[in-house]
Order: structure tokens, then sequence, then C-alpha cells
């Protein structure tokens, strides 16, 4: 591929338009960029296309056509196109910014997605696609680096129609293979009869978005290789197992619904778009239950973690008193009753750990169940953002819980202002006694209500790393389920590719003579090879 321009001449030729702010990516179909609408003062995304598609004047009317096509979409789950740059020796195209990150990006950082977080993925995916798939457009290249999952309220949404092709104009079987560009498609989630350069329709991006779910479910690609000609060569002959043999904890519904997709013949799969967002509102219907007693686990571990907050505070203010006063050890009493509460505490919920698990649950199901509880506090907090009442009366919270606090230090320190020397040690009086305790409690309810949020989740940043960590192994015996092997999505070095097979070469066995396959077949495989050499010329 060309050397992609660098950031400074894609400002110059946008100059005046857009400002571009860095570098998002980078890939196969060209470059991202964070850019300003300076009209509009809003930011965007810039997406350069390789200089292959400006300098081919039949590919690039047929991009321009493509993209114009994407930008009368409008649907909340597809990225928006908001205009074409066309100077006239380059290609570029502005779309909706998402304040996000991949699906490739979510699983590489936090690993595989719970059911209930899949369920809502494939939905969004699904929704978009039958809006698409409606309007005679298939998208061609759905894949985990094709989705966006947007911040602040989770959702999903595909990007990149640009590359999509009406499905009712199907491609000339030859003459299509031999333009530089034609290919389009990422091997690891292509439908066999895209490998092979049939006609389309809406069943290969299902095709695709399976394996896009098996991916996200998993932690791994599901076809992979050290080049273009195995992975679809595996694409065509292989059969994928059962998905529950790598989640037995997944939906019997969406586990049936993520194999339907994946079926090589597409007449097995869903019918359309429609088809698949039906079984997944059953799939969502299915979802398990989180038992009872693990949604009272996870309450007992999170007043755990604010009990622990409190006593080091005790601790914290009646060390400092001690060391002031030097020979008063009164203030450290109250101390010592928080920590024997939380010691107390603590063995309550590792003796209930230990009777869950009496009852048949195992680490792994109590670990599962945990997850299970945060995820849905999690939805709940989406629901809770779009809602502009919680948000007004959530920043009217703040205000008055930073208002107690700073009301609360100033009684603290009224009252130790009423201390005075009797018998050589330091007494205060029963108003500054008053004065100090009332202000330490309104410093730990002004606490409480600034950091317990429903709209954030700071203490479940702890609650993950303590008790789903190796913390929460080692003092209640709370294990995850096995890990996933994953296989790493970088490029596949030069020297595997120098050397790979043809495809005709891992398809038809040396022992076979050229002469006894089929012309059919042959004409087939010839068609594959070209598809194979452009894929791996495109992604060089």
């Amino acid at each position: 591929m060309p050397p992609t321009s660098t950031v400074t001449d894609i400002q110059t030729r946008l100059s005046g338009r857009y400002r571009i702010e860095r570098l998002l990516g980078r890939g196969g179909m060209g470059a991202v960029h964070l850019a300003r609408d300076l009209t509009l003062d809003r930011l965007v995304a810039v997406k350069e296309l390789p200089e292959e598609f400006a300098s081919d004047p039949v590919l690039r009317e047929r991009f321009l056509r493509e993209v114009r096509m994407a930008a009368s979409f409008s649907h909340p789950n597809i990225v928006p196109v908001y205009a074409v740059e066309d100077d006239g020796q380059s290609l570029a195209f502005v779309m909706g910014y998402v304040e996000g990150e991949s699906l490739a990006d979510r699983v590489r950082r936090s690993g595989p997605l719970s059911a209930r977080e899949a369920v809502r993925l494939l939905l969004d995916v699904a929704y978009a696609l039958a809006y698409a798939h409606g309007r005679g457009v298939v998208h061609r290249d759905i894949k985990p680096d094709n989705i966006m999952i947007e911040r602040t309220t989770g959702r999903a949404l595909l990007m990149d129609f640009g590359v999509a092709r009406s499905i009712s104009a199907a491609p000339s079987a030859q003459a299509g293979m031999t333009r530089v560009g034609e290919v389009v498609g990422t091997p690891e989630y292509m439908s066999p009869e895209q490998a092979t350069g049939e006609a389309i329709d809406g069943r290969s991006d299902l095709y695709s978005l399976g394996l896009t779910a098996h991916f996200a479910v998993t932690g791994r690609i599901a076809f992979s290789g050290d080049s273009a000609a195995r992975i679809l060569v595996r694409q065509l002959t292989e059969t994928l197992p059962g998905i529950t043999t790598l989640r037995p904890d997944l939906p019997g519904v969406l586990a049936a619904a993520i194999d339907r997709c994946l079926a090589k013949e597409r007449e097995h799969r869903f019918t359309d778009a429609a088809a698949l967002i039906e079984a997944l509102d059953a799939a969502q219907a299915a979802a398990p239950e989180i038992p009872l007693v693990i949604r009272l686990l996870a309450n007992e571990l999170t007043m755990l973690i604010l009990l622990s907050v409190f006593t080091w505070l005790f601790l914290i203010v009646a060390l400092s008193t001690v060391i002031r006063s030097e020979r008063n050890l009164d203030a450290l009493l109250p101390a010592f009753v928080m920590i024997a509460a939380l010691g107390g505490r603590f063995f309550q919920v590792r003796s209930e750990t230990r009777r869950i698990r009496s009852e048949g649950f195992s680490s792994a199901d109590i670990h599962r169940g945990l997850q299970a509880v945060l995820a849905e506090r999690e939805d709940r907090r989406v629901q809770l953002r779009a809602d502009a009442t919680v948000v007004a009366q959530r920043r009217k919270t703040k205000r008055i819980a930073i208002s107690m606090i700073v009301g609360a230090v100033a009684c603290v320190v009224a009252g130790l202002s009423t201390r005075h020397p009797v018998d050589g040690i330091n007494r205060i009086s029963v108003l500054g006694a008053a004065l100090v305790f009332t202000g330490m409690l309104s410093i730990g309810l002004g606490i409480v209500l600034l950091v317990r949020s429903p709209l954030e989740s700071r203490d479940e940043i702890v609650f993950r790393r303590l008790w789903l960590g190796w913390i929460g192994r080692a003092l209640f015996g709370i294990s995850p389920m096995e890990s996933v092997p994953g296989t790493s999505g970088a490029s596949r070095p030069a020297a595997a590719k120098a050397s790979a097979p043809s495809v005709r070469s891992l398809l038809v066995p040396q022992s076979i003579a050229v002469k006894s396959v089929p012309p059919t077949y042959n004409a087939r495989l010839d068609l594959l090879e070209a598809r194979v050499e452009q894929l791996e010329r495109r992604n060089d």
C-alpha cells in the first residue's frame, strides 16, 4: 500500500474547514484522524483513503457513490457520514466522532463480554444491519474494529459503510476480481461466499457478525492463520464447534443464535437481520437470574468496602490527635471500636461465602454472579444518565455534600478549639465534644453522598480490584472462570507471508493430479487465489 500522507498534508488540504487534532488509528483501508469542524465547532473523525482509490477513476467514482449512499443513512446505531472531501488528488470522508472505544479494544482491555453485554451489543448491530439491508445495502466488513461502543451510554454503533455495495448490484465474476481495491473485507471475518467472490446479500453480514460475536464472548479470533490464504481456506472448510464449548455459561438461546449465524451455507443462517433480532430478544428474556444469595453477598462486600474506608479515616484522625496531645490515648478508643466492627463484618462475609459454596455454588459461580451484579448496576446507570432529571438531582446532591463537608470541618475545628489543660492533659468541653462528634458524622455522610452516585461507579472499581482480583481469591476463595486463550490480532510476520502456501495447495492435495480437478472447481480456485492476492497486497 502506498505510504499514507502525514498529518501536516491532510491538515493543509482541509485547512479552513477542519483542524486536525490527532491520529486516531491506521489500517489497511486508510488513516483516521480526530478533527474539529470549524464551521459547526464539533469533533469529527476524518478517514483518509489510500491513494489507490484516488488514482483509479472507476474506483473513485464507485467509492464516492457509495459514501453518498451511506451519508443518507440516519440511524442511532450507525456512525453518521457528514461529508466527502475530494480535492482531485486524495479522498477522505468525514463522519461522526464516537467518544468511546472499538469492540476490539474493549475486549482487549477488559476481556470477553458477559452474556448480557453480548446480547445488547448484538441487538444494536442487528438493528443497524436491518436498517441498511432494508435499503438494499450490505456492509461487507463487519468486524470488532468497525463497531464502536459509546462510553457514556454503552450503545454500539456500526461504522465504515464506505466500503458497502448495493445488494442488488451483483459483481461480475472476472471483471471485478482484477481491479485493485475491488476486494474488501477482512479474512478473519469474511463469509465463505464473500471469500470466493460470489454475489452476497445480508446473510453474509450475519456470518461476519457471528464471528464478531464469537470474538466478543471468547476473547479470541475464531479463524486465524499466518496468511490470508490459510484463513480463507479455514472459512471455507472448517465448521466451528458450538459456542457453549468455550462459554458454557451463555444462555442457550443466545448460543443458538450465534451458532446459526456461523452456518457455512447461507440458507441455514437467519433469513435476515430482523429474524436475528427476534432470537436475540428471546435470549435477553432468557438471561439467567442471579441467585439471591449472591446478590446479598455483593451488597455485603460493598458495605465492607465502605466500612473499611471509614475505619481508616477514624484511625488517621485518632492517631493525629494522639500525636498532638502526646499522652491522651482516649482518642484511639473510637478507632478500636471501628476496627473491631470491621473485623466482625469481615468474618461474617467470609462465613457467608463458605455457606454459599456449601450450597453447591462453585467459586467460579460466585465470581460470575458478582460480575453479573456489577453489569446490572452499570445497565441501570446507563438508563439514569439518559434521564435529565436524575442528572440535575445528582448535581444538586454534589453541591449539598460539598457544603456539608466544609461545614463539618468547621464544626470539628471549633470543637477542638475548646480544649483546655486539666492536670497536664488537654480536656475538651462537652459542647466541643458534641461539635466534634457531629462534625465527624457529617463528614462521613458527606463523603458517602459524594462518592456513592447512581450515575458513577468509583466504588465498583475498588470492588472489582478487591473482590474479583487476587484479594478476593485469597480471602474468600472467589475465583474467576477459566480464562479463554486469546489470539493476538497483530499482523502476520513478513517471513510467514513470504512463505505462505497458495489456496490451491491447501485445498487440493498434492497426490491429486491437476488434470483430475473439475474445470468449474479450477475456475473457483482461480477466483479465490486472485482474491487472496489482492487482500495480501492491500494489507502490505
